[in-house]
């Protein structure tokens, strides 16, 4: 039986115990899956919550702060020290100033302007296209500085092997410039969470191209452990499901919906569907963690 089919087989049964109608609270949209680019852009009076990062002049949404302490401290413990923030939140404002003095600095330099916006354009996002104004995404650096070669250094290496583990994603992977419109900048993550941080890992995905999977194919189902996650996309909030643990605008249309349930609770749900607990329990041990 071909995985595709397994999936297929796996998603009916969830779907089968899965509660539908009503709508989802739009008050509790995380947004933690808006995309956020050169075509879709944020307003410029978009203020996420955020916290200060420990003892720093550094803001993230709470839950990515709380995830970056945690891998930092396990940088920290497997290489001997770990890199520097050098950049998270930022207002409009201050993308702004960013976007237009580097433009200025490249004029200056003697480009023309034209091709001093489109090299700024490759590395810093206009106004309303930076996912640092989400408060989600993070720059690190080993000696304070943006790295062109942060890749090659242990914490680079680190970072683009274990960063999903704790709900980060690589923004913008080598390679993938022609879906994320910014050059490779091994040095940006963004919190997402799990489990889409490991999805997108696991299949090589940047954050453009999950969406799309998404929309195109209506769901994922991921088996992490002991949970069975069910990854929806809905084009509204008029829908319910059991055992969501959180939903996200794309800001692209449609919202991405999660779900989790233990694979025992699964399995014992199972139960009341005549002939599905075997059938249940084969499919998922051949789902890939």
């Amino acid at each position: 039986m071909s995985k595709t089919l397994i999936i297929a087989l796996l998603t009916s049964i969830m779907i089968v115990t899965t509660a539908f109608g009503g709508s989802l609270d739009k008050s509790e949209d995380s947004k933690l899956l808006m995309l956020v680019n050169s075509e879709h852009m944020v307003d410029k009076d978009f203020d996420p919550d955020r916290v200060q990062f420990e003892d720093t002049y550094y803001y993230l949404r709470e839950e990515a702060a709380d995830a970056l302490d945690r891998m930092l401290n396990d940088m920290e413990k497997d290489l001997g020290e770990a890199p520097m923030i050098i950049s998270t939140y930022r207002s409009y404002e201050k993308q702004e100033t960013l976007y237009n003095t580097n433009v200025d600095g490249a004029v200056a330099a003697g480009a023309g302007i034209a091709d001093a916006i489109e090299a700024t354009g490759r590395y810093i996002a206009l106004p309303g296209a930076s996912e640092h104004h989400t408060a989600l995404a993070v720059d690190l650096s080993n000696d304070g500085s943006v790295e062109e070669n942060f890749i090659e250094t242990e914490a680079g290496v680190w970072l683009s092997e274990h960063c999903h583990e704790y709900g980060f994603i690589v923004r913008y992977p080598k390679e993938k410039e022609k879906y994320t419109g910014i050059g490779y900048e091994p040095w940006h993550i963004r919190y997402v969470g799990e489990p889409h941080s490991d999805i997108m890992y696991q299949n090589n995905w940047c954050l453009e191209e999950y969406i799309e999977y998404l929309k195109e194919d209506g769901s994922i189902i991921w088996k992490d452990g002991e949970n069975i996650w069910g990854v929806y996309y809905v084009d509204s909030l008029e829908c319910s499901y059991a055992n969501i643990v959180d939903f996200s605008e794309t800001n692209c249309g449609g919202y991405i919906v999660t779900t989790c349930r233990n694979r025992n609770s699964l399995l014992g749900k199972a139960q009341t569907l005549k002939g599905h607990t075997e059938l249940m329990d084969k499919l998922i041990s051949r789902i890939a963690a």
